[in-house]
């Protein structure tokens, strides 16, 4: 097979409606050591759609751990005998300090809760500090399964982005959890946007999905119609109920190329698990098509770090 000319027509294809899904298994069997082939193309229509450009954010966990939900992989769930803290909802302040924060360092900011949603007297409290952070800066939120007036109180508060990930496909779905239905994700995702917000919505790869179901999973991601993919790598914590990842650093890659391919004007963000998984190779994110990422930490796991972060950035010659 000619990859040199598989790999232009890949790129050409990307700058339309995205790839096919028979591409998208031609991705999946792309053989490693071609694989400069395959992020050549990804590269460029990451190039095509957003120059140099690179669209970081940071979150802050304002209510950690006890979980009433099952899903394997997380440490917050208390299915799981992870040793998290559990930590209830930080105060107004607090939220408001840290928004300022990362304004302060040109980043948008997200508030992010662990459970399947906040009590009303919670999500009223996190709307009033939404609203007292003021509007220097973009405002983020993901809070689990909401309803329509919920969305609408986000809204009003100056949230512009939801996230609420899908995890895996809706075939594997039920591998990882069952406290709650993949249709319960979806349908979420679609209140958000009925409401006006842009979607931030992808999920963690590595659990033991095969190459099938992630291409499922990206077909159902382009059906939604999301703004933003965030893609994380599994960090199996010791107490979970999920067997580490055991796939090399270009095969991930391969992962970040595929969704850029197929749903070319989203940005496709790497998030967890990228220091862990990727080591050496993180910055090759970007050149596999990745154009974001988080950056400061993660819910209970911690980053490289924004100044790192941002010296990584810099030594590539892109702009945040």
């Amino acid at each position: 097979m000619n990859y040199f000319k598989l790999s232009e027509r890949l790129y050409n294809d990307a700058l339309g409606s995205g790839i096919s899904e028979d591409d998208m298994r031609t991705v999946a069997a792309w053989p490693l050591n071609r694989v400069t082939l395959l992020f050549a193309a990804a590269d460029q229509a990451r190039r095509h759609f957003y120059n140099d450009g690179v669209d970081p954010c940071t979150l802050m966990n304002i209510k950690s751990g006890g979980c009433g939900e099952d899903c394997a992989f997380c440490t917050q769930s208390s299915h799981n005998k992870a040793d998290v803290k559990v930590q209830g909802l930080a105060g107004p302040d607090e939220i408001v300090r840290n928004c300022n924060e990362a304004w302060a360092r040109g980043l948008p900011f997200c508030v992010v809760s662990s459970g399947r949603k906040l009590g009303d007297g919670e999500f009223r409290a996190v709307i009033k500090a939404l609203i007292d952070c003021g509007d220097g800066g973009e405002k983020h939120a993901s809070l689990g399964i909401l309803g329509d007036d919920e969305f609408k109180a986000l809204r009003d508060a100056g949230v512009a982005c939801y996230n609420h990930n899908v995890e895996t496909s809706r075939s594997f779905f039920g591998s990882i959890v069952t406290t709650h239905t993949y249709d319960d994700r979806i349908n979420t995702v679609k209140r958000a946007k009925s409401a006006g917000l842009k979607v931030c919505c992808g999920g963690i790869f590595g659990m033991g999905e095969s190459w099938e179901q992630r291409i499922e999973m990206c077909v159902e991601l382009r059906g939604l119609g999301v703004d933003t993919v965030p893609i994380n790598f599994l960090n199996a914590v010791p107490g979970t109920r999920v067997r580490p990842l055991n796939e090399s650093p270009l095969e991930l890659l391969k992962i970040v190329s595929l969704f850029r391919l197929s749903i070319p004007k989203a940005t496709i963000k790497v998030c967890g698990g990228r220091e862990k998984n990727l080591g050496q190779l993180q910055s090759l994110i970007f050149h596999a098509g990745a154009n974001g990422y988080i950056t400061g930490g993660y819910l209970t796991t911690p980053g490289a770090g924004i100044d790192e972060d941002d010296r990584m950035i810099r030594s590539l010659g892109l702009d945040r």
